[in-house]
């Protein structure tokens, strides 16, 4: 039997936090939460279900994911984000993964996306569903040097698991909002440090957003998702344009 850790990063992450954990415990050999300063009912429910709490200040998913995996016990290590449900079926899949040994250096995991309560198709950055790493040898793997929508690499073979993760990312326009304005924080960050000049920082602002709300509204397929499609095309728009402007204004303040 190969020992699994699984690691979740949370704050205020109430809302999903029993499921998830409650999902995860059943194949963890190791149960950590990396929490950055909830004051909902996180840190009672992670406690309820035995995981070893730590605290971090948060920064951005990439150093706080590299974080949790340097205190993981185990070389094979399992994540989920808080509001991510594992089906019955993967974790079923996962613990016969444990029983015959884990093949592959990294394995992707089918995970569906809900907004508001329906399943959708797309939601900038990814099409529904996507199939992210979610379990991993940490030997080998690394996550890419971005602040927001940070993947892992390094890996010369991945499988894949179709049972699925069931990620319920929001639940109201509010936090909708809220997300939305963490994400081009760490976006404008990303946009730094690739050095583009003002002036296309400035020109990219004005037409890349039209550009995105058509992509993700008819090429990725919103359009297929009635009214909350529409509002998820118009937050395709928004990130475009607010990651633009926030990078501009931190470089002239800068100079």
């Amino acid at each position: 039997m190969t020992p699994l850790s699984v690691y979740v990063l949370t704050y205020n992450s109430e809302r999903y936090l029993d499921k998830v954990l409650a999902a995860a415990k059943r194949v963890a050999d190791d149960l950590l939460v990396v929490d950055s300063g909830s004051t909902d009912a996180t840190l009672s429910i992670a406690a309820r279900h035995g995981a070893r709490i730590v605290h971090r200040p948060f920064d951005n998913f990439r150093t706080q994911r590299q974080f949790a995996n340097g205190l993981c016990l185990h070389e094979t290590v399992m994540f989920f984000d808080s509001d991510e449900i594992a089906s019955d079926a993967l974790i079923d899949e996962v613990l016969a993964l444990k029983a015959r040994g884990f093949d592959h250096e990294a394995y992707a995991v089918r995970r569906d996306w809900v907004v508001m309560g329906k399943v959708i198709h797309a939601l900038m950055p990814i099409s529904s569903p996507d199939y992210p790493i979610r379990i991993y040898r940490r030997a080998t793997l690394r996550f890419t040097d971005h602040s927001v929508h940070e993947t892992l690499t390094g890996y010369e073979n991945c499988g894949r698991i179709e049972s699925p993760v069931v990620h319920r990312t929001f639940e109201t326009a509010s936090e909708m909002k809220t997300k939305l304005d963490l994400y081009t924080d760490l976006a404008a960050t990303d946009l730094l440090d690739r050095r583009d000049p003002a002036r296309v920082l400035w020109l990219k602002s004005w037409f890349s957003p039209l550009g995105a709300f058509l992509k993700w509204y008819i090429r990725k397929g919103n359009v297929r998702d009635g009214r909350i499609g529409l509002t998820l095309a118009l937050y395709a728009s928004s990130y475009t344009r607010r990651k633009y402007r926030k990078a501009l204004v931190q470089l002239n303040a800068n100079r």
